[in-house]
């Protein structure tokens, strides 16, 4: 594994405004996209830039290169309008946003998708599904802190699931896909660690693909944490042909065994290239399977770049290896 500095990662490729202008004189094969699809970037990514200012972090995110965005909320802004108008000023498409899905509420969601152009409505599980809604979030705490303070209103909400909790999850993704469906979008179920709890002698999450209707329930699989559990995502695109759509592209400095979203050992997050995470591999596995759109999404903390710097690592090393 090979890690990066800010003072390397700076010193090889300055700012990233310079990254964006650097396009100019790399080889055209150095911008090839991933699969052939145009990259995005989860915006949790730079969550905190987001909150700060979302106008100029959307504007900075076109001008690495990005084509695509997935929303984690509005940031700064106040409605998905407003957030919609960033996007369309820099040329970028969302066709992707993770909602806070309540059963009781899904109008809400579904309408603020379809302001943002979106295709799919996206979720881990419906919100209030595991635990209480997460408490509001101060607009001046930086990501990293938003996410112990989500970790911590979590309590054990990410543990490994069991037979009934999967079940149960099975028949609530199906309510919202039809729900969805009624509203024009696609639901895309998203994953964690907590899927890989075994359910009659196979991961939870084989029964989310088998017991959830295909006309309704698309996946999202997160490479990063399938791979923390110890599963390949390459095999689940290949075994369940056309439920799974999208990627989330996430990598993690090498962790203990027992890692997991919900235990007490949490992997670090790294920029994409720098952990353990074989994006070659996967990519290659996946290749003219179905995928429809590839995000990028970091884990912090950001030890060693800035959010936004580090999203510029990333773009740069998945143009690399495309």
């Amino acid at each position: 594994m090979n890690s990066i500095t800010r003072r390397q990662f700076l010193s090889r490729t300055g700012t990233v405004a310079a990254l964006a202008a650097s396009a100019a004189v790399l080889p055209r094969w150095a911008f090839a996209d991933p699969l052939g699809l145009p990259l995005g970037i989860q915006l949790y990514v730079v969550g905190a830039d987001m909150q700060k200012d979302a106008a100029a972090a959307v504007k900075q995110i076109a001008a690495i290169g990005y084509k695509e965005v997935e929303t984690a909320g509005f940031g700064s802004l106040k409605t998905a309008k407003e957030l919609r108008k960033a996007f369309d000023d820099n040329g970028l498409k969302c066709p992707s946003a993770h909602l806070p899905l309540k059963l009781d509420a899904l109008q809400a969601s579904f309408d603020d998708a379809n302001t943002l152009g979106c295709t799919y409505a996206t979720s881990s599980v419906p919100q209030g599904w595991l635990a209480p809604p997460m408490p509001a979030m101060d607009p001046n705490m930086t990501a990293d802190q938003r996410r112990e303070a989500m970790a911590k209103a979590r309590g054990g909400m990410l543990a490994p699931l069991d037979a009934d909790k999967t079940k149960a999850l099975a028949e609530d993704m199906n309510k919202v896909g039809e729900a969805a469906k009624k509203a024009g979008l696609k639901f895309a179920a998203h994953n964690h660690t907590m899927e890989f709890g075994m359910v009659d002698g196979k991961p939870a999450y084989d029964y989310l693909i088998t017991h959830t209707d295909k006309d309704l329930v698309t996946f999202e699989i997160d490479c990063g944490w399938m791979t923390v559990a110890g599963y390949k995502p390459a095999d689940f695109v290949a075994k369940y042909p056309g439920r799974i759509r999208m990627l989330h592209i996430k990598d993690f400095l090498p962790y203990p065994k027992g890692a997991s979203t919900g235990g007490p050992i949490r992997p670090e997050g790294s920029e994409i290239g720098q952990g353990v995470v074989n994006y070659k591999e996967i990519f290659a596995g996946v290749k003219g399977k179905g995928i429809q759109h590839i995000f990028v999404e970091q884990e912090g903390p950001y030890s060693r770049m800035p959010a936004m710097e580090a999203a510029a690592v990333d773009y740069k090393y998945l143009h690399a290896i495309s």
